[in-house]
């Protein structure tokens, strides 16, 4: 691998900017700090043969260099690690802010556990090989210096010493060439066994009632997929041990061809000997941090390269309304929402697409109209086209043809984004945040809404504005969550099958008092919903069916 392309060396020195230099350069004086200990150390040998035993200015040299190692050590590891740390919280947070800034069709498309885990997973491992990194430079340049060393006690015996050991690590890196080419298909088996264990915990109901199910799951899933991705681990590791093995053989073997063949085949003297001992004793260490370094480079090398796979396919799905704010990490205020009087729907098409980009579901709309006060209700069999529809109208799915207008004016004279800020919306499969965002009223606004949804026995408002708990009901996080929605105050309520959940007391209390209070407040409702014995609350019932309005009837105002 060529260190000049390596994204982790890149990664590096990107965020060390102007202290790259300096880290380089403690990096060196590491590396030659702890050859000139390794020097006081055979001075201190030689020393112990003369008459007047080791002297002090040796202790002092040892004592010195092994100060200045450490202090040096201790900050090129420790820099190394943070800045790695932070490159890679860096890398993430922008590409979370990418990821906030594609289309919600091509979003639904992602596999979810694999977004997971490359936005989480793998960080300690690319703040360990920096550390290992450092070490292995600040190593070499000492073994670079003990080189030295060996070259003006024996040309012969050094020249020896560097042919061999340059075989020995070559072939270690042919080794190690062959354990990244099994790496791979080791990391895409791991993560099929990690898509199928998700079943286990998204499917956790369904697999408590089927024992039929489990009994599948397990049999043909899990345990097949744990072979296959053990096996083609198993082949990964053995291939790295042997690596390892031999190079730890190796190094024995060094010493052996200096010990015993030396002497004999190059006529090296024993005190050249017993130097050339010690200086490649010395060298092991580092021989054996860089062995390590190696193969771990090639796990982080992969992982940052599929971190900039990502990256480039959401590069080319970022909308071209929200580019901005992704380069600025969403940055900036945001704009109030337009008022909202009335919005047309005119010739829209939308399609569904598959991988392969062929449409698989299509809604067509000749003509909607939405305006100010109206409670509009959706409805129709699974399949229709509801959310589809909900979708299209709210700007999260962009159509294929036709033409929108707000206020009499076309959806290009305001953005979409401003448009899209038109809307409150619960979702079927809504979330409620950990933290309550863009919280623009005070704790009394909260509490009023929370009233409103007959919550106030339930949930409190904790100091900083959120909710004291997210431990509810199904139907009691479906009306915290409306609570959530009515906090933003917008003119356009969006609701998915909203009352699906609800207790029928609460249900007809939404139906009848909650959404004509929210229209005499001067809100626009359009709420998808099967209750068709709350239809005459609504303004105007839509039926959909197969992508069409097959039908528009007129409800009963409720006065």
């Amino acid at each position: 691998m060529n260190l000049q392309d390596s994204r982790f060396i890149t990664l590096l020195r990107q965020q060390a900017g102007p202290e790259a230099r300096r880290l380089m350069l403690a990096c060196l004086g590491a590396g030659i700090t702890q050859g000139l200990t390794v020097f006081s150390v055979l001075s201190g040998i030689e020393e112990l043969s003369g008459d007047d035993g080791i002297q002090f200015k040796t202790l002092l040299l040892f004592v010195l260099g092994l100060y200045a190692f450490y202090r040096l050590f201790h900050y090129i590891t420790g820099k190394a690690a943070q800045l790695a740390l932070r490159g890679v919280m860096d890398k993430r947070i922008r590409l979370a802010a990418k990821l906030r800034g594609i289309p919600l069709e091509r979003f639904g498309r992602m596999r979810a556990e694999r977004t997971q885990v490359l936005l989480l997973d793998g960080q300690e491992m690319v703040v360990e090989a920096a550390r290992m990194l450092m070490a292995a430079a600040a190593n070499s340049i000492m073994m670079v210096v003990a080189v030295g060393r060996m070259f003006t006690t024996t040309f012969v015996g050094a020249c020896g010493v560097l042919l061999v050991m340059a075989a020995g690590l070559g072939t270690f890196l042919w080794i190690i060439r062959s354990v990244n080419s099994l790496m791979l298909p080791a990391r895409q088996a791991e993560r099929e066994f990690a898509s199928d264990l998700s079943d286990l915990q998204e499917g956790f109901q369904h697999l408590k009632l089927h024992l039929g199910k489990t009994v599948d799951l397990f049999q043909r899933w899990l345990l097949p997929g744990l072979e296959k991705a053990a096996a083609a681990r198993d082949a990964t590791e053995q291939r790295h041990a042997l690596g390892i093995s031999f190079f730890a053989v190796f190094d024995l073997l060094v010493l052996g061809l200096i010990l015993f063949v030396m002497p004999q085949l190059l006529s090296v003297d024993s005190k050249s000997v017993t130097t050339l001992l010690v200086l490649v004793m010395f060298c092991v260490t580092p021989l054996m941090s860089l062995v390590g370094f190696v193969p771990m480079l090639g796990k982080v090398e992969m992982g940052l390269a599929e971190l900039d796979e990502l990256e480039r396919q959401l590069d080319a799905e970022i909308e071209d309304c929200e580019r901005q704010r992704v380069e600025t990490l969403w940055a900036g205020p945001v704009p109030a929402p337009t008022p909202f009087e009335s919005l047309s729907l005119r010739d829209v098409l939308f399609e569904h697409r598959d991988d392969s980009g062929s449409p698989v579901f299509s809604i067509v709309v000749p003509e909607f109209e939405l305006t100010r006060g109206e409670i509009v209700f959706l409805c129709g069999g699974n399949g229709a086209g509801k959310t589809t529809f909900m979708r299209v109208l709210s700007g999260l799915y962009t159509p294929k043809s036709g033409s929108t207008q707000v206020n009499g004016q076309p959806l290009e004279a305001i953005g979409l984004e401003a448009y899209r800020n038109l809307f409150s919306l619960v979702p079927a499969d809504f979330h409620l945040f950990r933290h309550t965002l863009d919280l623009r009223c005070g704790p009394e606004r909260v509490r009023e809404l929370l009233t409103l949804m007959r919550l106030e026995t339930k949930v409190e408002v904790q100091e900083d504005g959120s909710f004291s708990t997210g431990n509810l009901s199904a139907g009691q996080r479906k009306r915290l969550a409306l609570v959530c929605a009515l906090l933003e105050e917008r003119d356009v309520c969006l609701f998915d099958e909203v009352a699906a959940d609800f207790d029928p007391e609460f249900r007809r209390y939404f139906y009848e008092q909650l959404l004509p209070a929210l229209r005499d407040q001067g809100k626009t409702i359009l709420a998808i919903s099967h209750d068709d014995r709350y239809f005459p609350c609504a303004d105007r019932v839509i039926h959909m069916a197969d992508g069409v309005f097959a039908s528009i009837s007129t409800g009963r105002p409720v006065g």
